[in-house]
């Protein structure tokens, strides 16, 4: 017999078990510390991840997943090494989602591993069975449940291992089998192992996406199993805005289903209810047709509207009704459903008026990538319906309230390869959304003198249109004018501080047109700042802000593309009226790229200021390929987006581009002292060979157009410099923007290089003088000057990629780089010319002063005329001694 305490500790552990089994037999789990036989044995390599691979503190040294199809039931089993103190904190929970009304979770085994001891953790009373609604937030009710459980006393060094079984299958799942099988994720993995058991007579189909280990096949039975196993996954990097298709992860994806059309098929036996004699359909229908007096144009709207903003969002998707709609009676009596069961419900509002109507299943994520993936189940997220109505399809998202206008230029938000669920369809269809919405925005600004200390007046009149109305309204539906007027408020309020409402947001909505107007009214005090920098200087600054609030801001290029906000279409205009006239100069900026484009205007006209701002994504998504130049783009877009004035006293008044006073001075200060070195240069005495003089050549050849060249050098260079807004206040201002260190080197970098440049600008000139003038030195000169603007151009270049690594922001375009190369290529040609042409040679051989050699030159001329002169008497001497001797001889 047992004694007493052996007995109490019997009845206890029986009633604890009991209890714990008793509690979680409610939710279906249990705890089965016997595995599934039809288990393959799982061979692991001793392969651990870098530590800098390492996320949270842990890793898995083993994923391994089991599936038998036969059977439904889905093995996992895990080992966790932590590594650290974070590990421990991070990796110390275990957590597995199923769904009780059709399945069963078995756990088998927990083990924490310390000093190659096992410690059993498998206690089903310290399981916590918690309800999953992590989508409750967005309306949807799923019914499934998390087991979730806190692992006590682990500690770093520790290898937690436990598995568990998912037994069962949603039964509005047909006997086919699909589903998608991952072997990578977000941190590596050191060993990988997944089989898929089923009956050889299932027509199996795989299809890899990335990298997938190498499929092995056995075949027991009448069974076959494949097999995948790797070690030492990859890791993966999340980038900002990838687009929400974007996929590195290796998986395979699994189906049975051999077309479109047996989705088709099945998804129409889900949708199919017999509701002829529903007394509250038709009721609604007979409702519907009186309303728009038999009119099959309004009575698509008034149905397509109904069930859009009066059956309001919610799905109960537990069990069957993750796939399966609610019949469309349930659904108006109850007045909500989910977008299968608000979409049915459309469907069959339009068939009883003879409209042709069909669900259609989409991909919110995949979009028109979806075409990429074989036919399954899980290939949807998302029901929306089709109309067929004169000759015309008509796409509607019943989900979507607060659409209005036209029902015939229905605004639908995807483009995307769809399935439309009509009898016998069996392939993809691609629809493409039509977003011709547009935010047109004017600021009306009146801006006082300072002197007089008035307030400024803004005053804001906004047009939505199409889609962009359909937005507004949901917003103003959802949080009322009230604090959508505060919302104004405080962000201008973040631009202006001294802003205060003078009227309450007014707002008209054209329903029939689908166009909202929106009227904003505001007291600015202080809009003037003063500038402490500059005695007597008030700034004033404007800003693009609804085309700055959208644009994507990206450190660095990545090799993955990014999704754009879109649709986004937004033109804003501001009108700034003064008590003075300003007299400004026009400008115009433009970008027109495949996928965005942007202009950029300012027209100064008397006492009105408007600068226009017009910015449009062309698509959702740019390629990795195009993001170096969206960067660049980007940065020269928020360059335009901030406009400022300045006053500095009743008849004074600039903008942003005024004449930068100290670069001019420093220019006249480098000119001056360059001169001097130039003359300098010029009047050094030189040697001279007459006979080179004598024999000399005038400029002919290719000299020519060496000479033209140099003539409209300087020329040319001053025009490039102006051009590049080095004498521009607003492009120092700009540099302001960035943190003190890079102001100070991006300042002191374009002062050496203008310094420099206007050396060369002035060295120019007397290299033309020297040109003219043949003299000795100038190839010499000549040479010289070439390398330094060559060598000024290259370190230009240096700096602008440093700066432009070191702000995140490329500075310089691909034609910038062809530039250079071809300055270097031509300078290169004239440098070789003048060091091996004879022409130069024998061209260039004056001196100064030119008095010297001239003197020689006469001196010599002289000297020849004499010599001459003897010559010729000489012979004349002979001459006539000969004549006497020939007349003594006659």
């Amino acid at each position: 017999m047992l004694n007493k305490n052996a007995l109490k500790k019997l009845i206890l552990f029986v009633l604890t078990f009991w209890i714990s089994t008793a509690f979680a037999q409610q939710n279906n789990f249990f705890v089965s510390r016997t595995e599934p036989q039809w288990l393959q044995k799982v061979k692991t390599v001793d392969k651990r991840p870098a530590a800098k691979d390492v996320q949270d503190g842990w890793y898995l040294f083993l994923y391994e997943q089991q599936t038998n199809i036969e059977t439904s039931e889905e093995y996992e089993h895990d080992i966790r090494e932590i590594i650290s103190d974070t590990g421990v904190q991070n990796g110390s929970e275990i957590s597995v989602t199923y769904d009780p009304s059709y399945q069963q979770l078995l756990f088998h085994k927990i083990i924490i591993w310390r000093d190659n001891k096992p410690i059993d953790k498998l206690n089903a009373h310290n399981f916590k069975i918690i309800q999953n609604e992590k989508e409750l937030s967005k309306f949807i009710y799923s019914g499934t449940f998390n087991a979730f459980l806190i692992l006590d006393d682990v500690r770093k060094g520790d290898r937690i291992e436990f598995s568990y079984t998912v037994k069962g299958k949603n039964p509005v799942f047909d006997s086919r089998y699909s589903n998608l099988i991952y072997f990578e994720g977000g941190s590596q993995i050191s060993n990988v192992y997944v089989s898929v058991l089923f009956n050889k007579k299932r027509n199996i189909q795989l299809k890899n996406f990335n990298y997938v280990p190498p499929l092995k096949m056995l075949e027991k039975g009448d069974l076959k199993v494949y097999q995948w196993q790797s070690q030492v996954s990859k890791t993966f990097t999340t980038y900002d805005y990838e687009p929400e298709w974007y996929n590195p992860y290796g998986r395979v994806q699994i189906s049975e289903y051999q077309s479109w059309k047996d989705i088709v098929d099945w998804s129409i036996r889900l949708n199919t209810y017999d509701l002829k004699n529903s007394a509250i359909l038709n009721a609604k229908i007979k409702e519907l047709k009186a309303r728009a007096k038999n009119d099959p144009e309004q009575y698509l709207q008034l149905a397509t509207r109904f069930v859009q903003d009066q059956i309001r969002y919610m799905g109960i998707e537990m069990g069957q009704y993750s796939h399966r709609p609610n019949s469309p009676e349930k659904v108006l009596k109850q007045r909500y459903g989910d977008c299968k069961d608000k979409s049915l419900l459309l469907v069959y509002l339009l068939k009883n008026m003879g409209i042709p109507a069909y669900p259609v299943l989409i991909n919110t994520y995949l979009r028109d990538k979806t075409i990429e993936r074989l036919p399954s189940t899980g290939a949807f997220d998302h029901v929306v319906v089709m109309v067929e109505f004169n000759q015309k399809k008509i796409w509607i998202d019943a989900t979507m309230s607060d659409q209005r206008g036209p029902i015939t230029d229905n605004y639908f938000p995807y483009s995307a390869n769809v399935l439309v669920l009509k009898p016998g369809n069996d392939k993809l269809e691609w629809v493409k959304s039509n977003p011709k919405g547009k935010i047109d925005a004017t600021s009306l600004i009146n801006l006082p003198d300072t002197a007089q200390g008035k307030k400024a007046t803004l005053e804001i009149k906004t047009i939505y249109t199409h889609n962009c109305a359909d937005q507004i309204r949901t917003t103003l539906n959802s949080d009322g004018t009230d604090k959508l007027e505060k919302d104004y408020l405080s962000y201008y309020g973040k631009l202006y501080p001294g802003v205060k409402t003078v009227k309450s947001l007014t707002v008209k909505d054209d329903e029939v047109k689908n166009i909202i107007y929106l009227t904003e009214s505001y007291e600015i005090e202080n809009m003037w700042v003063k500038d402490d920098s500059i005695p007597h200087r008030f700034d004033v600054y404007f800003y693009g802000d609804l085309v700055s609030n959208d644009l994507r801001k990206l450190k660095q290029w990545r090799n993955v593309p990014m999704e754009l906000a879109y649709p986004f279409n937004i033109n804003q205009k501001l009108k700034i009226v003064s008590a003075d006239t300003w007299d400004l100069k026009d400008k115009a900026f433009n970008i027109d790229r495949p996928g965005y484009k942007f202009n950029y205007s300012v027209k100064s006209e008397s006492d009105t200021l408007t600068i226009t701002y017009v910015y449009q994504n062309l698509t959702d998504e740019l390629s990795a390929t195009d993001i170096k130049q969206y960067i660049k783009d980007r940065a020269n877009i928020m360059d335009k987006l901030s406009y400022s004035l300045f006053w500095t006293g009743a008849d004074e008044a600039g903008d942003d581009s005024d004449l930068n006073y100290w670069m001019v001075t420093l220019c006249v200060l480098v000119f001056m002292i360059t001169m001097v070195a130039c003359v300098f240069l010029y009047t050094r005495k030189k040697s001279f060979d007459l006979e080179e003089i004598k024999e000399a050549p005038k400029i002919n050849g290719w000299l020519i157009l060496a000479g033209i060249g140099l003539v409209g050098l300087p020329f040319f260079s001053l025009f490039t410099m102006i051009n590049m807004d080095t004498f521009s206040q607003s492009t120092w201002d700009n540099l302001e923007r960035y943190s003190r260190f890079t102001t100070f080197v991006y300042q002191l970098c374009l002062l050496i290089e203008t310094a420099l440049n206007m050396c060369l600008i002035t060295f120019s000139l007397l290299l033309i003088i020297l040109f003219f003038e043949r003299r000795k030195e100038f190839p010499k000169y000549y040479i010289g000057f070439k390398i330094a603007g060559i060598t000024v151009a290259i370190l230009d270049f240096i700096f602008l990629f440093s700066m432009g690594n070191h702000i995140g922001n490329q500075l310089f375009t691909n034609s910038d780089v062809t530039t250079l190369i071809r300055k270097i290529i031509i300078s290169g040609i004239w440098v070789a010319y003048f060091i091996k042409s004879s022409r130069v040679k024998s061209t260039f051989v004056f001196a100064y002063p030119a008095s010297a050699w001239r003197t020689a030159v006469i001196q010599d001329l002289n000297e020849n005329f004499r010599l001459e002169n003897l010559k010729k008497q000489e012979m004349i001497e002979q001459q006539e001694t000969l004549d006497t001797v020939e007349n003594e001889r006659l």
